[in-house]
Formats: structure tokens, sequence, C-alpha cells
């Protein structure tokens, strides 16, 4: 496995490297590592990892993607247009958490239509065996002739990360010259995280990574991207992570009061934050920087600015 990845070239489909922003307010500085701003409307982090794993399907020759999230995906709407330009066939399995009767095509989801994806809509209890449900689905699409791949969700396995240590790589310079204390993401699948601590441990760089969870435990994340990592011939111990889990709220996806505020300040000064992501992970790094005690902490946009017209009755 190991060797495949380190010879697997990804795609070229967004602007690299992207730019970084900086804004300084009277006891501290933030950096800001604009991927929303990748070249594509469609931006956000989940491309990065898509050039590394639609060039693996390439080179296996499938002609049909499959990968999975909840109802209004980043992931599986970049996943559904990135293949609409690469002319594969993708095949979206979303959770759409109750019955499927009424559901609205907004944000995310009136794009993945628009891009041509099939759909297939799990409730919350189909959803949680959805491996089962894409093995199988696997199987029908082979004896129809076509060359599926799958994609996990959020596209978080050892080839995906790659884009991330890249990220990570074409920071070096700048994390160095502006004596960055602190680079923290959002953790939604772990992927992001996961290739930002490669990179990491590829240049023996001394700078704590904060990963700021929006789903999901630090147990599980730990395992998850041990496991990752393992298959990349890359061991890290306990004090490499620093996953913090006070910022989820209620749950997955439902934004809170402090967090909206938020968003709408810095939407004035031309930055958007997601609910689901960027807005609780960038909320979480301005507390957790003046609880530490950071000077200089740089924060990586994710995107997701689409999946902000599913949250619309919290912006009015």
């Amino acid at each position: 496995m190991l060797g495949r990845n380190k010879l697997l070239k990804p795609l070229n489909l967004t602007n690299k490297p992207t730019p970084i922003e900086k804004y300084q307010f009277n006891d501290f500085t933030i950096h800001i590592k604009r991927d929303d701003l990748n070249g594509l409307v469609e931006s956000g982090n989940k491309a990065r990892k898509l050039e590394y794993l639609l060039s693996d399907a390439l080179n296996k020759k499938c002609d049909t993607i499959i990968t999975a999230g909840y109802l209004n995906s980043n992931h599986c709407r970049i996943t559904a247009y990135f293949c609409s330009r690469l002319g594969l066939k993708s095949i979206l399995v979303l959770n759409c958490l109750k019955k499927r009767k009424k559901i609205e095509k907004d944000g995310n989801l009136l794009l993945d239509y628009l891009f041509g994806a099939e759909i297939h809509f799990l409730n919350n209890k189909e959803y949680k065996e959805k491996e089962r449900y894409v093995e199988n689905l696997v199987k029908r699409l082979e004896k129809k002739g076509y060359r599926p791949y799958y994609i996990p969700t959020g596209g978080s396995n050892e080839i995906g990360i790659l884009g991330y240590r890249d990220c990570f790589l074409e920071m070096v310079d700048y994390l160095k010259e502006n004596k960055i204390d602190g680079i923290f993401c959002a953790v939604g699948s772990g992927g992001t995280y996961a290739g930002l601590l490669y990179g990491k441990l590829l240049t023996n760089l001394d700078i704590p990574i904060y990963g700021i969870l929006v789903d999901e435990t630090i147990d599980y994340f730990k395992i998850k991207i041990k496991d990752i990592l393992k298959k990349l011939d890359c061991q890290i111990d306990e004090k490499s992570f620093h996953l913090i889990d006070g910022y989820i709220g209620k749950g997955y996806g439902i934004p809170y009061k402090e967090e909206i505020k938020l968003m709408k300040e810095w939407a004035k000064k031309g930055i958007i934050f997601d609910l689901t992501y960027t807005g609780k992970a960038f909320y979480g790094m301005i507390k957790e920087s003046k609880k530490i005690g950071l000077k200089n902490p740089l924060f990586i946009h994710t995107g997701g600015i689409f999946s902000i017209f599913a949250h619309k009755e919290y912006l009015k």
C-alpha cells in the first residue's frame, strides 16, 4: 500500500498553493489558510483528497464512483462535481436522518442533482449499516459490467489524506517565517487532521495541530487516525494528538448562538464559515487560543459555503 501511494500522482483539478490571509488584533494575530479559495466555486478541503482518490480510481480503470455522507454533505457534492468533469458516473449514499418523504432539494443536495449524481437515500438506522449497503451495491454494479470505486466518508483514508500532507508541506516556509504557534482545523471524518499530522511528522516541525471535533469522540478519532497512518508506515504517539471536543454543541450540523454570532461577524470581513464545520472550529480556535495563550494561530478554512443554505433559518 505504501509503495503504491508513494508513486500515486494527484490529479491537477485545483489551484495550489491556496493563499494565507492575516488578521491582526490587539492581543493576537489570526492566520487563515484559504482552502476555500482553490479556484473552484465548488471549493473546500475535500478537493485535495479527491485529487488523489480519483487519480487512484482512474489508474484502476474504474468508471463509477460511490461515496457516502449526510444529506447536505460537502464531500458528496464535490465528488459529484469532479465526476461530472471527468466523465465518471457518481452514486451518493446519503443519510436523510428521517423518512424519505418531502426532502427539499437545497444547498449541496440541489447541486448533487445538477451534477447528475444518482442518489440513494437511507434513514438514520439504515445509514448505520451503510458499509453493508455499499458492499451489496458494488456487487450489483459489477454484475451489470460497471467498475465501481468506493470512497469512504469524507475521503478520509490513507490515500485521501495525502492531499493534506501536501497542504502542510506547502505551508512550511510560512509557518516558520510567521512563527505560527498552533494550527487548527475542523475534524469531521479525520482526514484533514490526519494529513496535517502526517506532513508535520515528515518535516519534524514542532507546531501543535489542534483538531476541533464536530462529530464523534476523541477516542474514536485517535483510533481511526492511528489506523490510517499505520497504513503509511507512520507511527504516532499520544503527545501528537490535540483533539478538542467541547464545541460540538447539541450535535453534528446543529449550530449554536455563539457560532452563529461569530459567523455573521466574519461575514462582514468577507469570510464565510459554514455552520457544520468551520463555524464551530473557528469559534473553538479563538476560545482555545486565548485559553492556551497562543499569539499566532493558523486556521485551515476547509470551505463548505453551500451548506449554509440548508441552515438559512438560523441566519435570518
